[in-house]
């Protein structure tokens, strides 16, 4: 008989005693799947680009004088931090019609949870995929915690990836037994019923059920979080995801190999640069016993011996690294073009005109409001968790109510052809229309404000010079 994974796991729960396997086993089963499987390598791989580790650390030399350049560039580093901060590194906003409803997110997404999604968009660029789970605090209060996609084994109801059925969190953990620092594994197995806990201390990948939580009454199953000292569960497995694309590929996928061969190149240059000498001695009749007492000769004395016709020649290396150096240029601008990214470094982009900008910076900004799209779908995973916490906690029944996200993804701008364009726009459009589009207005109604004040400044102004120049009003008083 064949079973669907969402038909073993519930016979696990349902029936133990007769199901195929037990809940330890599928557990035990789908971690090792996953150790295995080629997205975990390719976790590991753009985890280690990150951290500036590429293939060049295996590059060797068979002879042991030469130089062995490894000569890493953070390329990869730099290309998911523009994407990420392109996107996020300015205020993003909460848009809702229901003004009650927007005063309670603004709340939920303080300075931690802002962060919190900013590293949730590094690791689904970084990664593919990234996880977040919230969760309730020993306080009480709602929390969000960022599940490394190396720790997690998603459990999908439907082919389309679009729901969760459950999900299985392992890690290692420090432990000591007496004064023995031993590493032991536990998992997590996340259902819309609750969570069970498992460990393996033996390091043979078999876990079993942990009995320090929960009770055998209960089937050692815990709620997902306690609230005045009563379990609940959410109405799903707590846990939502960003995608970088629909494939889950990281941006490591695509560059991997430029990056590799940028990396190599530079560091065979390198080694030649290093290793070639500076002159080559040519000797012709020779009249000393080795070449260590030639060089000696010629550091001490600036003179060597020779023998009838002998003498001495030298040949001057001569390198020629513009080839290799061209080929680099053109290597980089293939690693920031199939990235979708900005080469900053383009000596041409500081002086470009707003046109040329807003061409150079097409792709990065397309690929950003995908991932920005992306996260959209995020918030509104998000939302049920969201709206039961802001229910139990007496801030009000906002289910009706719906909200989006508006990121601030500002394309670099020449700045005076900007004002120019505003200025010679004036009498055609109104005023706040005007400062919402000068590069030097960050708060429109503030500089609204302060421009009126100005104005009701120099009125008061000009109205007491008019009475002064008429001898300070006295003409109301003269028939006194």
């Amino acid at each position: 008989m064949t079973y669907t994974q969402t038909e073993l796991v519930s016979a696990a729960l349902s029936d133990p005693a007769n199901a195929p396997m037990t809940l330890a086993q599928i557990v035990s089963e789908e971690i090792r799947e996953f150790l295995r499987s080629p997205q975990y390598r390719e976790l590991l791989e753009a985890d280690a680009y990150y951290r500036n580790r590429s293939d060049v650390q295996r590059k060797t030399n068979d002879i042991k004088e030469r130089s062995n350049a490894r000569i890493e560039h953070p390329i990869y580093r730099k290309l998911v931090d523009q994407k990420v901060r392109y996107l996020l590194a300015r205020p993003w906003a909460v848009e809702t019609e229901d003004k009650a409803y927007g005063e309670a997110l603004e709340t939920l997404f303080d300075a931690t949870f802002r962060r919190k999604v900013k590293s949730l968009g590094r690791g689904a660029v970084k990664c593919g995929v990234a996880w977040l789970q919230p969760y309730i605090g020993e306080a009480g209060e709602l929390c969000f915690l960022r599940i490394p996609a190396r720790e997690l084994v998603p459990l999908w109801k439907d082919t389309e990836r679009s729901e969760l059925d459950g999900f299985i969190r392992f890690y290692p953990q420090v432990v000591y037994v007496g004064r023995d620092k031993r590493v032991i594994h536990r998992a997590e197995y996340w259902f819309s019923g609750g969570v069970l806990w498992f460990l393996c201390t033996d390091g043979s990948g078999e876990y079993r059920v942990d009995t320090g939580h929960g009770t055998e009454a209960g089937g050692w199953t815990e709620p997902h979080f306690t609230l005045g000292g009563k379990g609940y569960n959410w109405e799903r497995p707590p846990l939502v995801w960003l995608r970088y694309n629909e494939e889950e590929l990281s941006l490591c996928h695509y560059v991997r190999d430029l990056i590799d061969d940028y990396n190599w190149q530079t560091s065979v240059t390198a080694d030649v640069l290093r290793d070639v000498a500076k002159f080559v001695y040519i000797l012709k009749n020779y009249g000393g016993a080795d070449l260590d007492e030639f060089v000696r000769d010629l550091r001490e004395a600036l003179a060597v011996k020779v023998e009838g016709d002998g003498g001495v020649d030298k040949l001057q290396a001569d390198l020629d690294v513009s080839a290799v150096m061209s080929f680099l240029d053109a290597e980089r601008r293939d690693l920031f073009d199939f990235a979708s990214a900005v080469d900053t470094k383009d000596p041409e982009l500081g002086n470009a005109s707003g046109s040329a900008i807003g061409f150079r910076y097409m792709d990065l900004d397309a690929d950003c409001a995908d991932l920005a799209d992306e996260l959209q779908d995020t918030f509104r995973r998000l939302k049920p968790f969201l709206d039961t916490w802001l229910q139990a906690t007496g801030a009000g029944d906002f289910s009706d109510s719906t909200f989006s996200i508006a990121f601030n993804m500002d394309l670099p701008v020449n700045e005076t052809d900007i004002i120019a364009n505003v200025n010679a726009s004036a009498g055609l459009l109104s005023r706040r229309t005007l400062l919402e589009n000068h590069p030097w207005v960050k708060d429109v109604d503030g500089e609204l404000e302060a421009v009126e004040a100005e104005k009701r400044q120099e009125l008061e102004r000009y109205g007491a010079g008019l009475f002064d120049d008429h001898g300070g009003g006295g003409g109301l008083n003269g028939g006194e």
